[in-house]
């Protein structure tokens, strides 16, 4: 029997480092003791379900039906969808080593252990539990919080811009240009993109760091949904439509997508009187903060700390994301702001859940400096590419 417990304990970080032929940096440094066990529950789970808690509980309190068949609608399709994330981040993982010549052998013999695996699991079981409480406290501000914000949110932007409106400008300047299309079908992406970046980070060979990156998603779509709830807003596209007047037709996607949004959404509001049926929980609608935004800024910080090659990249991603949002009328510029503030805060507090010994990074992998140069989540895989954040 203690030799079967012990198949189940995780190596410490540190060990798979130096098995792995190269010095560890704080992400793959040794957690606290007590860290290398399995039945221990990491940062990163406990406030998944502290928040999904506080979640059920305050949506009841609404009077609001959170019972088991909002778990079979929202969250067992997502379940299909695990062994595409193990086989893509793994697939994407050999990809990036192979781009800069690093061990496969090593990789895979690291990954090639139950420890790894079930952590793994973990992982994505936290980020679906995530997601279910993302939609459904997202698909209910209107039924709680009545008030919209959107005058004020233009305005905000109006000053912060010094008196023109970013909306305006953008839509503007790229009305009638190619790029046009080519921003739309970007946008249209964000699903996808964020569920196989999650899927290349969760497959990274050290416990640590793929602990701390979890803990970080799992900030950053928790807090954007309460900031939903805090903030209500429709965006730019609902609340000054005439601005999108000549320019919709140039982008069918968004423009399919925001038809289905805004129909979902006049049914949540028919349902503040009862009688509330037949709607999607995937299709919420709301503009403060950016979480398309947020996301891709979260993974260009990952990116910086744990695979720099793809950090050029990831924020050329979150400019055109930022872009994007604003020329199809999903957000204001502020919302952007917003995303991009929300999610550095969450990669600091990600990569302060736990702490690791601090040792000299490996060259190509986070960057030939201390990791200790950073001063230390679905809208995701059920939702629909109609969804947004």
């Amino acid at each position: 029997m203690s030799r079967l417990l012990r198949l189940f304990r995780p190596v410490p970080e540190a060990t798979e480092a130096r098995v792995a032929g190269g010095p560890a940096d704080e992400d793959d440094a040794e957690a606290p003791a007590g860290g290398g066990k399995l039945w221990i529950f990491y940062p990163f789970e406990v406030y998944t379900a502290v928040v999904l808690a506080i979640a059920v509980l305050f949506l009841r309190y609404h009077r609001l039906r959170i019972d088991w068949r909002t778990v079979e609608y929202t969250l067992y399709p997502m379940v299909p969808l695990l062994p595409r994330a193990l086989l893509g981040g793994i697939g994407l993982q050999v990809l990036y080593r192979l781009v800069t010549r690093r061990s496969l052998r090593d990789y895979l013999r690291r990954i090639a252990s139950v420890p790894w695996m079930v952590l793994w699991l973990r992982m994505w079981v936290a980020a679906m539990l995530m997601t279910y409480m993302y939609f459904w406290v997202k698909i209910s501000v209107p039924l709680i919080n009545e008030r919209l914000w959107d005058r004020q949110l233009w305005s905000l932007d109006v000053l912060l811009h010094f008196g023109l409106s970013p909306s305006i400008f953008v839509s503007q300047a790229f009305q009638g240009s190619p790029i046009l299309g080519l921003l739309d079908r970007w946008y249209g992406l964000w699903v996808t993109t964020v569920f196989y970046t999650m899927a290349f980070f969760s497959a990274m060979p050290g416990e640590l760091v793929r602990r701390r990156f979890m803990a970080s998603c799992v900030f950053l779509w928790t807090l954007g949904a309460w900031l939903y709830m805090a903030v209500p807003a429709l965006g730019p596209i609902y609340a000054f439509p005439q601005v999108w007047h000549d320019l919709m037709d140039q982008m069918p996607r968004a423009r399919s997508a925001q038809i289905g949004l805004w129909e979902n959404y006049q049914r949540i509001v028919a349902g503040r009187t009862g009688g509330l049926k037949e709607f999607n929980p995937t299709l919420g609608v709301a503009a403060m903060p950016s979480l398309h935004v947020g996301a891709h800024w979260l993974f260009a910080l990952w990116g910086r700390r744990r695979a720099r090659l793809l950090f050029v990249p990831f924020v050329i991603g979150t400019l055109l994301t930022l872009i994007a949002s604003i020329l199809t009328g999903w957000h204001y510029a502020v919302d952007g702001y917003a995303g991009l503030l929300l999610a550095w805060l969450c990669y600091r507090l990600g990569a302060a859940t736990e702490r690791g010994k601090p040792t000299t990074a490996p060259q190509g992998e986070g960057g030939g400096k201390s990791s200790r140069e950073s001063a230390a989540p679905l809208e995701l895989m059920a939702g629909s590419e109609q969804s947004r954040g």
